[in-house]
């Protein structure tokens, strides 16, 4: 089964980002994680904070990550 939607729109309303002044990358929130954080595993750093975002009020500003984890393939 896709996850994909219509126009290349994500399956999910909200995503995490990095806290950082320099993060310009949306990330699939982890369903498992108690505090927001990313679904892939680039993201583990144990210094980073994350916090949820709505995708639609970040998406034109920020990319989707690539990891299948995440949103790999769901990108148009």
């Amino acid at each position: 089964m896709s996850s994909r939607t219509v126009s290349g729109q994500t399956d999910v309303e909200i995503a995490v980002r990095n806290r950082s002044q320099y993060a310009r990358t949306l990330h699939r929130p982890d369903p498992d994680a108690d505090e927001p954080e990313p679904a892939c595993p680039v993201c583990y750093d144990a210094d980073a904070e994350y916090t949820r975002v709505p995708i639609a009020a970040y998406r034109p500003h920020y990319d989707l990550c690539g990891y299948p984890q995440c949103f790999g393939g769901e990108q148009s």
